[in-house]
């Protein structure tokens, strides 16, 4: 990670959405681990438009998350930069198709990399996706349950090696 100051990141704020990416790379760890992540839509006078991803998008748990666990880290760092944190929603269903589900895994594919793992798609049939999925067993619970939120027909996440 590159080494920026906090008030360097605060003066970019406006500006840098990148910059919100790169604060938010200490908690994705947290959100994969449940099956989610997060994705900077846009920052704009101060007001940073995130996206949860994943399991974390529809998880009931999501506006403590976004309050208590996301905002808190970007006050810390940008200070009065952050005027206001606000969850942006994606209504958009999704046919389950192999390529659909791989798609998805996209969102996740970057920390599962970093972890020294990876992730593939095999098949999708009645209910069960077959994935060939390397790394840390608590990433594997999160591509898990991401899968299953995004693709409710799906019932049985089976690994393959």
């Amino acid at each position: 990670m590159k080494s920026l100051t906090a008030t360097g990141l605060a003066g970019n704020l406006l500006s840098y959405a990148q910059n919100v990416d790169l604060v938010l790379e200490d908690v994705r760890p947290y959100l994969i681990s449940d099956g989610g992540n997060v994705d900077v839509v846009s920052v704009e006078d101060g007001v940073i438009y995130l996206k949860l991803q994943g399991a974390c998008g529809s998880c009931p748990s999501s506006t403590t998350t976004m309050k208590m666990g996301i905002e808190r880290v970007l006050k810390e760092k940008f200070g009065e930069a952050v005027k206001e944190i606000r969850q942006v929603f994606d209504d958009q269903q999704t046919e389950t198709t192999v390529a659909a589900v791989d798609g998805h895994l996209d969102i996740l594919r970057p920390a599962i990399k970093n972890f020294g793992g990876s992730v593939e798609v095999i098949s999708v049939e009645g209910g069960d996706c077959h994935v060939r999925y390397v790394g840390p067993e608590s990433i594997g619970t999160g591509i898990k349950a991401a899968i299953k939120e995004k693709f409710p027909d799906i019932v049985n996440v089976v690994f393959t090696s």
